[in-house]
């Protein structure tokens, strides 16, 4: 005969399987297949020439000669240079011009602001690909520049320079929306007592605003850090001088002039690729954040 199990006795937990660890399993396999091809980037780099295609996965010895002839071969440091200054003047001009124009499409009052801002959402739909003729025609006609004369004609304007490389990276619609849905959110009350103080709104902007947008600032740089880090369109068409070169077109050139050379190309890509990771670690619970505060205000 069956006795009834004791109440007093503890009950027997069984692993639960929710929704959410369906969630996590894939996580993980998203994440283990971003992190295959990166691990295997590194360990080529690092494994000799006669190893890397060898049945093995690790190497015997680990050799830093990759590393040494992406440096003199690739010319590393000039195209790390130039990337780098291309990119600091994208973090600049889309924390700066971002917040400001965000700032006028949240705060204040003119005809026509919502149809404006509902147009430049709009254009966040046009691939950057149907914008690159006219952006270079743009670019070549800057007057005064590249030879060009008062008019933009006679020379080749911004193109094969720094500032033509920067350009189209200064400001974008995404950023002036995630500075706009960061201000929105902002108390009002604040605003109006630094005005009826005396404050001007310039004053109240670059005092009290702007430095409580730390979050948005924080993401909005690491973001145009890693767009401009990471273009290869623009810099294909504006950069003729390998003096000129970004990282990205570095390495393809390298590829195209001497062959598939595995070893030198997966040290330089390594070389590319650590500058990228490590913000993004630094910056990772400010941009999460940023993302999860600009659907609260519409």
């Amino acid at each position: 005969m069956a006795h009834d199990a004791d109440p007093d006795l503890p009950h027997r937990r069984h692993p639960r399987f929710t929704p959410m660890t369906l969630v996590r399993l894939a996580v993980a396999l998203l994440a283990f297949m971003w992190a295959v091809p990166l691990g295997w980037m590194g360990l080529m780099s690092i494994t000799p020439d006669a190893e890397i295609f060898s049945s093995g996965i690790l190497p015997s010895e680990v050799s830093l000669a990759h590393y040494r002839s992406a440096w003199t071969d690739i010319h590393m440091l000039g195209l790390l240079a130039n990337s780098a200054i291309v990119s600091i003047a994208a973090i600049a001009g889309q924390v700066f011009l971002a917040a400001m124009a965000g700032y006028a499409f949240a705060r204040l009052r003119f005809p026509g602001r919502n149809l404006i801002f509902g147009v430049l959402l709009i254009t966040m739909m046009v691939p950057f690909e149907v914008l690159v003729i006219p952006l270079f025609l743009a670019i070549q006609k800057i007057p005064l520049l590249g030879g060009n004369d008062l008019f933009g004609n006679g020379g080749i304007g911004a193109v094969n320079s720094h500032f033509g490389l920067m350009l189209p990276n200064l400001i974008t619609v995404y950023g002036v929306f995630l500075f706009r849905q960061m201000f929105l959110g902002f108390p009002r009350e604040l605003e109006e007592a630094s005005i009826v103080d005396g404050a001007s709104r310039a004053r109240f902007f670059w005092s009290i605003l702007f430095p409580n947008a730390k979050p948005v600032v924080i993401t909005m740089g690491m973001l145009a850090f890693m767009w401009s880090w990471n273009d290869f369109l623009w810099p294909l068409i504006i950069a003729r001088d390998s003096d000129m070169f970004t990282v990205q077109i570095g390495l393809s050139s390298f590829n195209e002039q001497y062959g598939t050379r595995w070893g030198p190309l997966m040290a330089g890509s390594v070389l590319a690729t650590v500058p990228v990771i490590g913000a993004f670690l630094l910056a990772q619970r400010w941009i999460l954040g940023s993302f999860l505060r600009s659907g609260l205000k519409g």
